[in-house]
Order: structure tokens, then sequence, then C-alpha cells
């Protein structure tokens, strides 16, 4: 289950799984500030006060002053090794990204979509990904941890993975080009009092995770839906393009 936790008038959420991790770093971000519209992103926005919000968010979570990798997300199935901290500078196109760098963080920007964070037990490298629906039927969420096993040789067995805050299925309406995109026809589910399907975007990249080697028991999924929780996150459905933007990073402790 993910806990609410504030620090320097920022709040955010941190996983229970992760936590147990050491030498760790983690944190899905919230509106919630002094005020109820903080927002991380874009992060190529020309207004300071983005970059002064993800710098204090940044020291409010523990990681005072990391460079921040920057992905160009495309809803790709586009997976950046991050060997070096040029990525902070100028953000490179891609949608998941992984990393044994230590000082650094990973992050991805939501708004609806789904964030996943995964981590080694034993530290040794962290990926962060963004899966929207054409990221999901791309299958990065898989591609993502099958590179982090191959890369780093890691055992599927020792990841753990989290599903972060995201649009639930309960407010997700899709149309029949989202349906017919969907390579796992089990994500689409239809209800009586739904005029249209609804794609459960959790479960779909939790199948891909299980896909993937990770054992089940290690997987945990945020059931917060971003759309029905105005109090806590920005939404894209909700909001339209007046939307804040939500950042959910990973790294690993100097």
């Amino acid at each position: 289950m993910l806990q609410v936790k504030r620090q320097d008038q920022i709040t955010f959420l941190h996983s229970e799984t992760l936590d147990r991790i050491p030498g760790l770093v983690h944190a899905f971000s919230t509106r919630r500030a002094e005020r109820n519209d903080f927002s991380l992103g874009p992060a190529d926005s020309p207004n300071p006060m983005i970059q002064m919000n993800r710098a204090r968010f940044l020291a409010a979570i523990g990681a005072p002053g990391w460079p921040i990798i920057k992905l160009k997300q495309i809803h790709s199935g586009i997976v950046v090794d991050v060997d070096d901290t040029s990525a902070a500078s100028e953000a490179v196109a891609g949608d998941a990204a992984l990393t044994a760098l230590r000082g650094v963080v990973l992050a991805v920007q939501t708004a609806d979509c789904v964030p996943v964070l995964v981590a080694d037990i034993e530290s040794r490298a962290v990926a962060a990904i963004h899966a929207g629906w054409r990221g999901t039927a791309a299958g990065i969420v898989k591609i993502a941890v099958t590179r982090i096993i191959e890369k780093f040789h890691i055992a599927p067995k020792t990841l753990h993975a989290v599903i972060g805050p995201h649009i639930g299925v309960c407010c997700y309406e899709v149309g029949e080009d989202v349906v017919q995109a969907m390579p796992d026809a089990s994500a689409v589910e239809t209800g009586e009092e739904w005029s249209k399907p609804h794609v459960n975007l959790a479960a779909a990249n939790r199948r891909q995770l299980i896909d993937a080697g990770i054992p089940e028991t290690q997987i945990e999924t945020s059931s917060l839906c971003t759309k029905c929780r105005e109090d806590l996150f920005h939404s894209y459905r909700r909001d339209g393009k007046r939307m804040g933007h939500l950042l959910s990073i990973i790294g690993l402790t100097p």
C-alpha cells in the first residue's frame, strides 16, 4: 500500500514495498503543497516555478540537488539506458529509463498515465516507466524489465515493482481505436453503467511485469484514481490542457 507522507509542506506517496530496499530513494508526487496546485512539469517549462518546485520536491524526499534524468515521453516502447548524466540537461526520447548510476533520479511525468517504478532488492539498478495506452499496447513495461534483467544480469525474482497512481478503470472510457490497439484483450472491460468500453491499464501492466518474470507477490499496485481523487492528483481527463503534472521518481543513493 502507498503511504502518504508530508515534508516541508509537500505531500507525496511512498511505497511500502520499495521502502524495504536499502539505498533507494523514491516517491510519487501529489498536487498538495502550500496550496492544491503543486505541479512538477512539463520538464522544459520556461516557468521558473516548475524548476523551483522540482528542487523542493527532491529535497523533501531526500535527494537534494540530485540531477533528474529527463525523458521526452512519446508514448512508445523505447527504453533509454542511462549510463551518464547527459540526459539531465537535455531530454532523451523514450518512455522508460534504467540505470545503475548513483546520486541521480529517473523520473516519469504523468497526469493520468501509469507510472511504474522498478528496483532490484540489492539496489544494483532501478527503472522508471511511463505507460499510457499506447505504451501499454507497445509492451513498454515488459520491454523495460527485460532490458534491466539482461543489462545488469539481474534475476527477475530479485526485482520489485510498484504501479503508481493513474486513471482507474472506473474512469478510463475509450473508443474502438484503443480497444483494437490493445493486444491484451482482458484489459478491456464493459459494464452496464458504461456506454463505452473501459481499459484497465493497471491490470495490463501488472501482467507485463509478471510476464517479464517478476513474482506477483513483489508487485504493488495503487488503487488511487487520478481522475477521481481531485484532492490529490492532477488529471488530463478531468482538467484538460490546464492540468498540472505529477512526477514519479526513483534513484540509488551514493
